[in-house]
């Protein structure tokens, strides 16, 4: 034995002895307890360096009892040992006892050994795990207890897709088990999009036929099926690839028959819990493919602008979420700012409108409302549209006309009524996501101009208050320092207030505390 493992700090001697005995079977119970209380008190360091002493096939087989007390003792020495050695070392070593335990007829063992399995493989994936081994854990996909079945996803999504897709044994195996019933093709799914980043992976499991019910199960009446499986559809969905091989399904078609604008369909349960679920998924891709989805599947902009409309806080949270995630991205709001959105969205008004100018005039209304549930997710959404994006100097001025023109469409002064009232409410997020939008609108000379109006709101500013949360207090700083350096500061600013802004004391503090200082009175404003 080299002396690299048989160090000072780990005892040899009552490690090899221990082994013997559970070799001979004898006293298996004070064995087992004697090694859990032996590393206790040791570090990883030491664990591994004893672990390389065990033949852990010898723990493995204290699991074949209906000793309820020794099972757990077993499982809690496994987790010590396991947790220390290398994916290769296990797999290559232990697999035929690893297989056998995952077979256990107690389900802590089943979990307790899967997910030990799910922490090695993500360390270390590139590891030759035996077809039958593979086979008996795809198994455990069918097995009623959650922690089981979760930790055998977990695990089969880190084996090497391509092997795995060309073993016979195991794609019948994946057959079998998918057609057991919804819930576990479910399962399935969630392992083969994940795989399916990969094009070769998509393209092996598009041949083995193993996609041939998507369809039907994104159709299946079974609501929260249909939300497992688009949630996971998302990740494929954004991908070129991805979305031409979901379109060639029919998937992406069938998915927009399934989103509703109907006020009457929204207040259908089933409707009120996939409908949000559905646009996200349209969403997701309008923000890498906005002209397709724009000319293709316009429906995805009425139904946020209806569920704008609505009175349910739901479906109004989920039209602002939407809307700001489409405004994060540059590309959707130059597609978006087009006139033959009041067409599309049969916006009532003389005028033409683009989208942008249309869902700001619904989100003013939120964000200036007295109720705080959705104040401060409707301010961030006008603060996502009103973002300059850093791009070429060239384009910077085509942006700025662009932002100021949604700007303008905000009513009865939205400096005062949005960014001023939510500065000074005493709730954190609202009162942060006002000093975003100010941050916003200073980076801008429009913007400088409109903050200027209000002498409230620059006194804000510039008040050192002790109460105020250090994101708060950094967000001031951020404001004044932009100010400083923008080049349009010194003629859309007078100099007094240039002169306020270099010699501001806000910038230079670091104190904070809990609560913003504000009057119960300024709530409803």
């Amino acid at each position: 034995m080299s002396e690299e493992l048989t160090p000072v700090d780990v005892d040899t001697d009552f490690i090899l002895t221990v082994m013997h005995r559970l070799s001979t079977a004898t006293g298996t119970r004070l064995a087992v307890n004697e090694l859990n209380m032996y590393f206790i008190k040791k570090n990883r360091s030491d664990v591994l360096k004893a672990a390389k002493l065990m033949d852990l096939n010898l723990i493995f087989d204290c699991l074949n009892t209906a000793d309820i007390l020794l099972i757990r003792d077993v499982c809690a020495l496994l987790r010590t040992v396991l947790s220390v050695l290398q994916s290769n070392d296990v797999f290559n070593k232990y697999s035929v006892s690893i297989e056998r335990s995952i077979r256990h007829p107690d389900d802590t063992v089943k979990s307790t050994v899967l997910s030990l399995l799910e922490k090695l493989l993500a360390d270390d994936n590139n590891v030759d795990i035996q077809v039958d081994l593979a086979c008996t854990i795809i198994d455990c996909l069918t097995n009623s207890d959650m922690s089981i079945s979760y930790n055998a996803v977990k695990c089969v999504k880190h084996f090497r897709s391509g092997e795995i897709l060309s073993s016979t044994s195991i794609i019948s195996k994946l057959e079998t088990i998918m057609a057991i019933n919804t819930k576990i093709r479910t399962r399935v799914y969630d392992i083969l999009i994940h795989w399916a980043k990969s094009v070769d992976a998509l393209a092996l499991i598009s041949s083995k036929g193993l996609f041939s019910n998507l369809v039907t199960d994104i159709k299946y009446p079974d609501v929260i099926m249909q939300v497992v499986t688009v949630q996971m559809l998302i990740p494929l969905s954004i991908t070129e690839y991805g979305f031409d091989y979901l379109d060639s399904l029919g998937i992406i078609s069938g998915l927009y028959h399934l989103l509703s604008s109907s006020p009457i369909e929204l207040d259908n349960p089933s409707v009120v819990i996939l409908n949000p679920i559905v646009l996200d998924f349209f969403i997701q891709i309008t923000q890498v493919r906005p002209f397709f989805i724009f000319t293709s599947y316009p429906k995805v902009f009425v139904v946020i602008y209806e569920m704008l409309k609505e009175e349910d806080d739901s479906l109004l949270g989920v039209a602002i979420n939407a809307i700001t995630n489409l405004a994060s991205s540059w590309e959707c709001k130059m597609l978006l700012d087009n006139p033959t959105a009041s067409v599309i969205l049969n916006y009532e008004d003389g005028d033409q409108l683009d989208m942008w100018s249309i869902f700001m005039i619904e989100l003013s209304r939120i964000a200036s409302s007295t109720k705080t549930e959705l104040k401060a997710g409707a301010i961030q959404a006008i603060t996502n549209i009103i973002q300059v994006e850093k791009g070429e100097l060239s384009s910077r001025h085509d942006m700025i006309e662009r932002t100021k023109k949604w700007y303008k469409q905000l009513k009865d002064n939205p400096i005062k009524n949005i960014v001023h009232a939510s500065c000074i409410l005493p709730f954190l997020n609202i009162q942060q996501a006002g000093f975003e939008m100010f941050l916003k609108l200073a980076e801008q000379p429009w913007g400088q101009e409109e903050i200027v109006t209000c002498a409230p709101l620059m006194d804000l500013l510039f008040k050192d208050c002790p109460t105020d949360q250090i994101i708060v207090k950094n967000l001031k700083k951020m404001i004044i320092k932009t100010l400083l350096e923008s080049d349009t500061s010194k003629t859309t600013l007078s100099e007094e207030l240039l002169l306020r802004i270099q010699n501001n004391d806000v910038i230079k503090s670091n104190v904070h505390s809990p609560q913003p200082d504000v009057l119960v009175e300024n709530m409803a404003i």
